[in-house]
């Protein structure tokens, strides 16, 4: 838990869900130590990392409630609310630049005024995604070919969970807090995840392999949604500060999580004594072919069980945004916290009037 205090200023409860020891929370914690400066000492923040306020699930509805002032939401636990926000986050297994995806995601919803509005109809201001690392197979069992997958209960979601049935394996829905005790009680075999989830959530104690086959990511995460009377309750100074200081913070997040992951693939996997396993080829053409194939998929569930229109057409919107943004990531690096602050600081809004935003 971090406080900053300083005479005077409003101190802001900020619910973040991840354990403090995750990359994601760099971007909270430098938040929070220059949101006194960067607002002449209207605000300050205080953290609170886990479940110390409120969990993943309760942040969405806490920031509505004045709960939390400000939180760590993941989209992706609250579809029927966010339907168009879930729109761009089905199509995680088409990017593999993570400092892109949440570049384009954030500018996509910063510039799209159904995205913008759900959030709003919630009782919060969104402020930009932030992205988990690349997703990967962590398993209590090797898994290497095709044959190894058909059968396994995999804790996923979304596209990855009909990639999971595509394989012939079974998906399990759980939140991230249960994914221990899924390990432990034998209800689930594998979990799609990060490979900072071995340590942060524990996952090396009761899983010992991973699978080196990046399937995509979640960059849907809204780390810095702030309640809406809360926010109306600033001045404009004061709002284009929180922005501006926001879009920094998210861009350390990505670039710390970039690197976090690059580390672990390098050499960290070994040290904390998980196996990384090799897919075979065939492993790896199907999960292409699959990503492929679900893009049709993807559009027709959004409008046929979600009610998004014109679902076709946002989705080549978004994959224009995504190009744009490895074009503009390609002349920085990705795990430079500097740089991608500065990137995202210049680029997150597009031409949304940052002004008037949220009012």
């Amino acid at each position: 838990m971090i406080t900053l205090s300083a005479a005077g200023a409003d101190t802001l409860r900020f619910a973040i869900g991840m354990p403090d020891n995750s990359p994601i929370v760099s971007g909270p914690k430098y938040f929070a130590e220059n949101l006194s400066a960067r607002t002449d000492g209207a605000l300050d923040a205080r953290l609170f990392a886990g479940s110390s306020l409120l969990n993943f699930s309760e942040t969405f509805p806490g920031i509505r409630d004045g709960v939390a002032d400000i939180g760590y939401v993941v989209a992706s636990y609250h579809r029927a609310e966010l339907k168009e926000s879930n729109l761009i986050g089905d199509l995680g297994m088409t990017g593999t630049n993570i400092v892109a995806m949440a570049g384009a995601a954030s500018e996509y919803c910063f510039t799209d005024e159904a995205c913008r509005n759900e959030w709003i109809a919630q009782g919060q201001v969104f402020l930009g995604f932030t992205s988990t690392a690349p997703y990967r197979l962590i398993s209590t069992t090797p898994l290497a070919s095709l044959d190894d997958l058909k059968g396994k209960r995999i804790r996923s979601f979304s596209a990855y969970g009909r990639w999971a049935e595509a394989m012939e394996a079974a998906q399990v829905n759980l939140p991230a807090g249960d994914i221990y005790e899924g390990f432990s009680q034998g209800t689930i075999d594998v979990n799609v995840h990060p490979y900072e989830a071995l340590v942060t959530l524990s996952l090396k104690d009761v899983a010992k392999h991973v699978t080196d086959m990046p399937i995509g990511s979640l960059y849907i995460n809204a780390l810095f949604n702030t309640n809406l009377d809360a926010w109306r309750g600033w001045d404009e100074k004061t709002r284009l500060a929180v922005m501006d200081l926001a879009a920094e913070s998210i861009g350390r997040s990505v670039a710390n999580t970039y690197a976090d992951d690059t580390a672990y693939h390098e050499k960290g996997v070994a040290e904390i004594g998980v196996t990384v396993v090799e897919p075979e080829q065939a492993m790896l053409d199907a999960k292409n072919a699959f990503v492929q194939e679900d893009l049709t998929e993807i559009a027709r569930l959004n409008e046929e069980s979600f009610g998004v229109t014109d679902a076709q057409g946002k989705i080549e919107r978004f994959n224009a945004l995504v190009a744009k943004w490895e074009g503009l990531v390609a002349n920085i690096d990705p795990a430079n916290a500097d740089q991608v602050a500065e990137l995202f600081r210049e680029n997150m809004y597009g031409e949304a009037d940052k002004a008037t935003y949220g009012m």
